[in-house]
């Protein structure tokens, strides 16, 4: 199963884990599909900020963000495991396809809670198991519960899709 990224925004909407006006970090933007899904459901009064190691990822998710008028969206180039933001500054953290692709996944996972604010989420969507198309170890589902766990933080959500992905949502 290929996740579909307007389910996965349609669920952490509907959950209310996502708001207009809300300040969200998506940690490796990729190519831009969930960053234009955050965006538009934020609102013109919330503020995305996409955040890429990859010049060539922020560039596709900007020529995207033309493409469709989404003007709500701030862009840095930068390790997700250094970031310039201050501590309790966002309301979510949204992390999809980036832990499997990193060795030190908890560095990423403590960045996340350290910007987000007391009572914000932070969102991790990942291949649960080794796929043909992407490169890197996956990190199970059982291992992020476990850090959120450690780190007393509730986990308030979870789903699996099919096989391939997980989607856990935990409070800080």
């Amino acid at each position: 199963m290929i996740i579909r990224p307007r389910e996965i925004i349609d669920i952490l909407s509907k959950n209310g884990f996502i708001k207009k006006g809300d300040k969200v970090a998506e940690f490796g933007c990729g190519g831009g599909y969930f960053t234009i899904l955050l965006a538009k459901q934020v609102g013109d009064i919330g503020k995305i900020y996409a955040i890429d190691i990859l010049e060539d990822s922020i560039k596709e998710t900007q020529e995207l963000a033309d493409l469709y008028e989404v003007n709500n969206i701030e862009y840095l180039i930068s390790d997700i495991k250094n970031l310039p933001y201050e501590d309790n500054y966002f309301d979510l953290v949204f992390i999809s396809n980036v832990l499997f692709q990193n060795e030190v996944y908890d560095k990423i996972l403590e960045s996340a809670l350290r910007i987000v604010k007391e009572g914000g989420f932070v969102v991790v969507l990942e291949p649960n198991k080794k796929l043909p198309f992407l490169y890197g170890v996956p990190i199970p589902l059982d291992v992020v519960r476990t850090f959120f766990n450690v780190k007393n933080k509730k986990i308030l959500f979870q789903k699996i899709f099919g096989d391939n992905y997980y989607l856990i949502v935990a409070e800080k």
